[in-house]
Parts: C-alpha cells; structure tokens; sequence
C-alpha cells in the first residue's frame, strides 16, 4: 500500500506495484494511515512520524496533532520530548517497551538525561532481562537515578539473568536505609510468638511498609481466640516501634 508515492506497507517487497490509496480511492493520509494500521504502538508510532518528517516535513507538521490523536495521545511539548527521546534508544529496548505496552508516563525518567543514548548499553540489557512490566520500569527509573547521582553505568547493568536478584540490587543501592530496615524487621518479626496456623510477614506496601497477617480459622469462636492471641504480638511490635 502506499500514499502519494509514500510506501505505507509491503517494505519487504523487492517486486510488484504498490496500490496507492490517493490515487485509487482518493484516501487522505489519515485514512490511509489508519486503514493500513488501526492499531500502533507508541514507539511505532514515533518512528512512523519520524519517517513523515523526513519525507515530507509539511505534511508532518499538518498532521502531527491528528496522526498522535488517531491512536490515543495528545500532543503536547512533553509527548513531543518523550518522542525525541524514545526515537534515541536502541530498537531492541523500543521493540520490549511496545510489546509490554508502557505507557508514555513511563518513559518520564528518560528525560531527564542528557541524551537516552548515554545509558545504551543499559537500554539493550534491560530489553534481554525477564522483568515484567512493572518491574522494567522501575528498574529504568532506578537506573537513571543511580546513574545521576554518580554511578558508574557499568555497576549498573545486569551482571545475569536473575531478574528478581537485579532488582534487589538495585533497591539496595537506591534506598539502602529502608531495605536495612526491612531486613531487620523481617528478622525480628520471624522471631515473634505467633499464633498457630497464623502468619505473619513484614511487607513493604510502596512508600510504606508494615505487618501482613494471614489466619487460617474454622469458626467465629476460633476466629476470636486467634484474634485474642495476636495482643502478644501486638506488645512485641508496641516493643520494637
């Protein structure tokens, strides 16, 4: 498919016509964009608009608003800045950023850098590593703090593929004062005269972090003298507060 002489699909081809949209239906860009591609991603999508720029600058600029609306975003400078920067990062991280569906929000951290291009070698690790989503985008946040802040890039790239172990890493780096204390309240909390079939763990909750309660119970009356026996940990954490 094409638009005006602009190749829509089929990059691949060495042979064959292109059908041109323009010429055949008299299709605007939009429709032609939008037909051949209902759904685009965001790094997709900026490398697509990347490409209009350099063929054809006034059409670009005429569309940029529409093009970006078409799949669910607003332009604005900040978009406008999150696409320079992700157009800076290497495919393969671009091609995991699309296929876990980050939000343009999760890119923010990238922005702050000088050039997305300083921290590459990262960027391709961080695309091998087996995090979920979640995890990959609080690591790149992690990382560019760290990064920031004076550390080196290679003491920040993963030394394996033990994704869970690299985050820990990288926790203990970003906030050594609260995983020292978790650590310790884990310990003293392992230590605490729970009840029978009752577990306790200490769990961080975001910001915050506290005690996670699991109780197994067969009646109302077991369920009460359970709850009776949890104020002797009640004293033991009122002890170590």
């Amino acid at each position: 498919m094409a638009w005006q002489g602009l190749l829509l699909t089929g990059f691949d081809r060495r042979i064959g016509e292109a059908l041109d949209l323009f010429e055949s239906s008299h299709a605007t860009f939009m429709e032609a964009i939008t037909a051949c591609y209902p759904e685009l991603h965001f790094c997709e999508l900026s490398r697509l608009f990347a490409n209009l720029k350099r063929a054809r600058p006034e059409l670009a600029q005429e569309l940029t608003a529409n093009l970006f609306a078409a799949y669910g975003l607003r332009w604005c400078e900040r978009l406008s800045d999150t696409v320079n920067a992700i157009l800076q990062t290497p495919v393969a991280f671009q091609k995991s950023v699309d296929e876990k569906k980050w939000g343009t929000r999760d890119l923010a951290p990238l922005l702050a850098l000088k050039s997305p291009g300083e921290i590459t070698p990262f960027l391709t690790a961080l695309s091998e590593m087996p995090l979920g989503k979640s995890q990959a985008v609080q690591a790149l946040e992690w990382v560019i703090e760290l990064y920031l802040l004076g550390r080196p890039l290679n003491d920040l790239m993963p030394a394996d593929h033990d994704g869970d172990a690299y985050m820990r890493r990288l926790k203990q780096w970003r906030k050594p004062v609260s995983v020292n204390s978790d650590e310790q309240w884990t310990r003293t909390v392992g230590q605490w005269p729970w009840p029978a079939h009752v577990q306790g763990r200490w769990q961080r909750f975001g910001d915050q972090a506290g005690l996670e309660i699991k109780i197994q119970t067969t009646s109302p009356q077991d369920f009460h003298k359970k709850l009776e026996r949890l104020i002797s940990i009640r004293d033991a954490w009122s002890c170590n507060d």
